[in-house]
């Protein structure tokens, strides 16, 4: 009779249990939600259909706190709303049970007392099997602490307010109460439109009860609930293991979209068969050019490449360290292909994710490769040496032809292709050999080359040391390169002082430091050995620009800014 009684109650939602239980069977019997892990936790060995329904009925009246006949997220606030005055008040009931005189106060003498008289049944167990009384002191020290940490004025005691407010600040509900069971019910299949009636909940139970009731007895034995549970887990640990291939799959195919991303950026034409390769590499060239790539703050260097006479084709490839800018002249119609990088890619940094600071005239833009990284492959000074080598085997592997020409030197006024021929401006210079026999100093060497200097530095003279090719005047619509070209406003380093000097707007006392009178951009990459002392009179506007490891002193404030001032 009562099983007559069930069918008829959830007769309107027969053809919802029919699909859901369809869709259940299809899931591998597994929970698929929370709402059925809800489900499968109100059932137990021995239960039958009946028996069940009628839990999940008298359920389903405790979660329905508003008792209009549906769950919705109504129902879980309005749960919460009522949980919330226990969950304020146990930390105070807490503490007020360790108030032995009723003034509403708790002292850290009333807590040690109750603490030892809870304490008390542990001594009448035998000897053998009783804490040791350091272990009761320390369990007795804990409680103490814990109890007198909710003492926010720190005047011995926890009044009423005190052990109350924590508890307001830190109550949360319970992942296990009455709010999260509605939110857990509310995602079964059976909720729609964030509602969900009783008869849908009880055909969602019934869907479930009968997949687990494998020989359709009406009852659920240990056996089959134990298998059910057996399969679910399986199917999770399967569901997991397929989540951990899914994301090591996502994880290589991100990884290969890195690697084809990074090739795409650094591809660059094949070599034609008739072509001769030719590498060149250097640090640096001997020469400043005026004009700048990408920004003030940039130091770009300029170079020059002489293209000899003849038919080949020429597949040119240039890496250096510092940006450059290369002025091709002579022959330019044999060049096929120019390639340039350099590893800096803004003031003072190289981010191999952004472009190099390169740049070229004299080649038309369609035969020139500007790469957008610049760790494609990288400078090399000398060869053979293992930049050389794997900045060959690049060219090599790309290209389609290993370098028929490899040349490099540190520093470079110009280069002659295809021969390699190098000229350098430093050395240019002859070797100065002191020689000293018997109290008498000989000197043989061209002394038109040597700079003599005493006392503090002067920018002319480092100039010509760090920049012994001088500046290079460059119109910048000739240049075609990775950033935009413009005209030095101050040129870098310690050419940029010789100009500010020759203008009038800085000047240099006697200790070799800079004295700034008027408004002034500092001289890019001021780094290093190029770094000097800048002071700012008063009045004077701070200088735009970065002053790189310079020292900066600020008269009037006595400020001082920069890596290279004085430590006090």
């Amino acid at each position: 009779m009562f099983q007559a009684k069930i069918s008829s109650r959830i007769a309107p939602v027969c053809l919802l249990a029919a699909a859901l239980a369809h869709v259940g069977l299809a899931r591998a019997q597994q929970p698929s939600s929370q709402g059925e892990r809800l489900l499968l936790g109100r059932m137990y060995a021995g239960g039958d259909l009946n028996r069940y329904m009628t839990q999940l009925r008298d359920e389903f009246f405790q979660l329905d706190a508003d008792r209009d006949g549906k769950l919705t997220e109504r129902d879980a606030a309005l749960h919460a709303l009522m949980e919330g005055p226990q969950a304020r008040v146990s930390p105070l009931m807490l503490v007020m049970r360790y108030d032995l005189d009723g003034d509403a106060a708790v002292t850290e003498d009333e807590v040690r007392q109750v603490a030892r008289y809870e304490q008390r049944s542990l001594f009448a167990q035998p000897a053998e099997n009783r804490p040791p009384i350091g272990r009761l002191e320390e369990e007795l020290a804990r409680i103490v602490k814990t109890i007198m940490a909710f003492d926010a004025d720190k005047d011995g005691k926890v009044s009423l307010m005190e052990a109350y407010k924590p508890a307001q600040t830190s109550a949360r509900p319970s992942s296990h109460g009455y709010p999260q069971r509605v939110r857990d019910a509310l995602t079964l299949d059976a909720a729609t439109s964030g509602e969900l009636p009783l008869a849908n909940y009880q055909a969602a139970g019934e869907v479930l009860f009968r997949t687990i009731d494998a020989d359709a007895d009406g009852k659920i034995s240990q056996q089959e609930l134990t298998d059910f549970r057996r399969k679910a887990v399986d199917a999770e640990n399967s569901a997991v293991r397929q989540k951990k291939l899914r994301d090591e799959a996502e994880i290589a195919r991100k990884k290969q979209e890195a690697i084809d991303a990074e090739r795409a950026a650094c591809a660059i034409p094949k070599a034609s068969d008739a072509s001769k390769v030719v590498l060149l590499g250097a640090y640096e060239t001997d020469a400043l050019s005026s004009v700048t790539i990408g920004s003030q703050d940039n130091e770009v260097r300029a170079g020059r490449i002489v293209v000899e006479p003849g038919s080949e084709p020429l597949y040119v490839v240039i890496a250096s360290y510092a940006p450059t800018i290369w002025q091709f002249s002579g022959a330019v119609e044999r060049v096929e292909r120019l390639v340039m990088t350099s590893s800096l890619t803004g003031p003072n940094a190289g981010d191999p994710r952004q472009p190099s600071l390169v740049g070229a005239t004299g080649i038309p833009h369609d035969r020139i490769t500007l790469l957008s990284r610049s760790n494609c492959f990288g400078y090399f000074s000398e060869a053979p040496s293992s930049a050389s080598l794997q900045t060959a085997a690049f060219i090599t592997n790309s290209a389609g032809k290993p370098p028929d020409v490899i040349a490099t030197r540190y520093s470079i006024a110009s280069f002659s292709i295809p021969s390699g021929t190098i000229e350098s401006a430093v050395e240019q210079r002859q070797k100065l050999v002191i020689r000293k026999d018997e109290g008498t100093l000989n000197i043989i060497g061209n002394l038109a080359n040597i700079l003599i200097q005493s006392g503090p530095s002067r920018a002319k003279e480092e100039m010509d040391r760090f920049f012994p090719g001088g500046v290079t005047e460059i119109d910048p619509n000739a240049v075609i390169a990775s950033a935009a070209v413009t005209p030095y406003d101050v040129l870098p380093s310690q050419a940029g002082l010789v100009q500010l000097l020759a203008k009038g707007r800085i000047s240099q006392n006697r200790a070799g430091e800079f004295v700034v009178r008027q408004k002034i951009r500092f001289p890019a990459r001021l780094t290093g050995a190029h770094a000097v002392t800048f002071l700012i009179m008063k009045g004077v506007p701070y200088p735009d620009g970065d002053p790189g490891h310079s020292c900066v002193i600020v008269e009037g404030s006595g400020e001082s800014k920069g890596a290279g001032c004085p430590s006090r």
